[in-house]
């Protein structure tokens, strides 16, 4: 049978076929769906053709309205079908209502590029009733208005989606947002799946405004979208590739907080009682991160690394607890035979540090790794430079309480020197000289250097390769640094100038903004420094080493020869700090995002998949990784 299907032009057995799916029910899903249409030919007919003059036919309306739901459950998955009934229903829908349709859970069955009919009158009715626009209706606008966004999150996780978009709507506008009439009306018609009615159908429509017209309410609807599939990103992401996983911890790790509730399963709730156990008060509290690891029996503990570790954090940031060392935070990745650090935070503390905070702690590393070089740690001079940290570099009081944690972290479980003096190594001396004088103003912020801060210095400076005069005169450049006490008044052409009376003085403490934007820029720079220092090397169990093959030029799942080689040097570990692959496009001349999507279009091609997931960090898919190790060139 053709496109548009007439029962007087099929063939004989075709007619035959039609009336024998009628006589048994209309229910085989494997039937021809040109029998479906030819039957909804005549419910079309009926509803809105006949019913316009026969009341015995308007009577059949809720029956028609039934038997649709009922083909859409069985042929639905026929978008040409699923289209046409949808916006067949919900023109029914608009003529059936004797109550505003806001009063009743919305309805919407249609998939099209237009905005529903019944979501546009439930707003018109709403703006014009002065009536809130209610949770449900609002994820109704979300979810039918081609005009908002359909992200990855939202396709994968619909039912996560939908609750978090009603706790995040009803924390954001409490019973809803009003929304103000406009002078656009609403106008309506249906075009008929049956070629007989000749063209499409008006349906008669109330005086309402038409709301979707407005930029205003809807790109309220749309910021929130946003928000929320971005709270599900990761969470989306995780599900991409482990499609099985939704049960599991890791997946809950992901999960935002208001769906953990629902959402977590067994392990995170016995993980959240033993933590509880653990934390008992305000006060951080060591513990065995082996005991934690053992708590979470999903977790990976055959090559454990930062990914693992990473995940952990994660999820107990979920339960309000925090732990130090957090790879999240610093360079240090927890060790399952280590102790960790245990401790309370707030359910707003950052998941990622300040400037601020990551100068703060590389800085208690170096001091730990002069303070212990003797092969002991001066407890008082660690917490004395903890309190000079907390005060110079205005650290918040979620970043005040992790860094006591990473410092208790710090004297209980010494990282010790390794590494650290080889990377020192690499700095220049500028690099070095600028290191120095920011500890040094470190140790001046209560203005005055006392001496054990100097012996530490002097400590400190003898591994930076720098002597010791130039800690003197450092420490001398800032402790006569000049200050202005009052600025003179313009010198006057005759006799002598007499000083203006003095402002009255406000309250609180005149600050100098350019001197502490100076003071913040070099702690920026200091820190960016310090973390090339104390960047610990990825652990061996997070690389998949690719043998590089014998000519870099050749292409990689269609892509060009820069891309291609650019893809295999990703595949050498599976997870990359974008600062990190930033600079390995720049020293080849390539744009990284650009090269990025090329690499993911051609993975989604030739693997049926993503070459890599995320942001930042960026994490390589290991089997594809395997795939480009162990298949040939001709193959890939």
């Amino acid at each position: 049978m053709g496109y548009w299907p007439s029962y007087t032009q099929i063939h004989p057995a075709s007619r035959a076929a039609y009336l024998d799916w009628l006589s048994t029910g209309r229910k085989d899903p494997k039937t021809n769906i040109g029998y479906v249409f030819i039957y909804f030919y005549g419910l079309e007919r009926r509803a809105l053709a006949d019913a316009r003059d026969s009341a015995s036919a308007r009577n059949d309306v809720p029956a028609i309205i039934t038997e649709v739901k009922r083909l859409l459950s069985i042929y639905g998955e026929n978008g040409s079908f699923h289209a046409y009934a949808g916006k067949f229903l919900d023109a029914l829908r608009v003529t059936q209502t004797t109550v505003p349709l806001y009063r009743t859970s919305p309805q919407i069955d249609s998939c099209s590029w237009e905005v529903p009919l019944t979501l546009k009158i439930a707003l018109g009715q709403m703006a014009r009733d002065d009536i809130p626009v209610s949770s449900e209706w609002a994820l109704a606008w979300a979810e039918n208005d081609p005009s908002m966004p359909r992200r990855m999150p939202v396709q994968r996780c619909p039912d996560e989606f939908r609750e978090l978009f009603r706790i995040r709507y009803s924390e954001k506008f409490g019973d809803g947002f009003k929304l103000k009439p406009n002078k656009t009306r609403i106008q309506a018609a249906y075009r008929p799946a049956s070629s007989s009615f000749g063209g499409q159908v008006d349906i008669p429509m109330p005086d309402l405004p038409d709301i979707t017209r407005l930029t205003g309410p809807s790109s309220k609807i749309n910021d929130l979208v946003n928000s929320c599939t971005d709270e599900l990103e990761g969470y989306s992401r995780y599900l991409g590739r482990n499609p099985d996983g939704r049960n599991s911890i890791e997946a809950t790790s992901y999960l935002p907080q208001p769906l953990l509730k629902k959402h977590a399963g067994k392990d995170f709730q016995r993980l959240i009682n033993w933590l509880n156990g653990q934390v008992t008060s305000d006060a951080p509290v060591s513990a065995p991160f082996s005991s934690i690891v053992q708590q979470i029996p999903s977790i990976n503990r055959d090559g454990f690394g930062k990914k693992e570790a990473t995940a952990i954090a994660n999820l107990l940031g979920k339960m309000s607890i925090g732990i130090e060392p957090d790879p999240r935070f610093g360079c240090f990745v927890p060790k399952p035979e280590q102790d960790v650090v245990l401790f309370r935070i707030g359910d707003s503390a950052p998941n990622s540090p300040s400037a601020e905070y990551s100068a703060a702690t590389v800085v208690l590393h170096l001091a730990s790794a002069v303070a212990g070089a003797d092969g002991s740690v001066d407890s008082s001079e660690e917490r004395h430079l903890e309190e000079h940290l907390e005060a110079w570099l205005h650290l918040t009081s979620d970043e005040k309480t992790r860094l006591r944690a990473h410092n208790q972290w710090l004297l209980s479980s010494y990282p010790g020197m390794s590494g650290v003096k080889k990377r020192i190594e690499l700095l220049n001396n500028d690099q070095r000289v600028s290191l120095g004088r920011f500890l040094v103003g470190v140790a001046q912020a209560d203005g005055y250097i006392d001496p054990t801060e100097m012996k530490m210095l002097t400590k400190i400076y003898a591994m930076l390769g720098l002597d010791t005069q130039s800690l003197y005169s450092h420490a001398h450049a800032a402790a006569v640094e000049p200050v202005t006490i009052q600025a003179a008044d313009l010198v006057r052409p005759q006799g002598y100038a007499i000083p203006s009376p003095p402002a009255k003085p406000t309250e609180g403490i005149s600050l100098d903004m350019s001197s502490i934007e100076a003071k913040l820029a070099e702690t920026v720079a200091v820190s960016a420094i310090l973390n090339n220092i104390f960047t610990e090397e990825e652990p061996a169990s997070s690389s998949v080493p690719v043998s590089e093959p014998a000519n870099s030029d050749v292409s990689i799942a269609g892509l060009d020869p820069e891309s291609s080689a650019f893809m295999r040097m990703l595949a050498s570990k599976l997870i990359w700090a974008r600062d990190e692959l930033e600079k390995l496009a720049a020293d080849h001349n390539l744009m990284l995002d650009g090269t990025l999507d090329s690499i993911n279009d051609a993975a989604f091609d030739h693997f049926g998949g993503p070459f890599f997931d995320g942001d930042d960090p960026i994490e390589i898919d290991p089997e594809i990784v395997g795939r480009l190790g162990s298949a040939g060139l001709d193959e890939i």
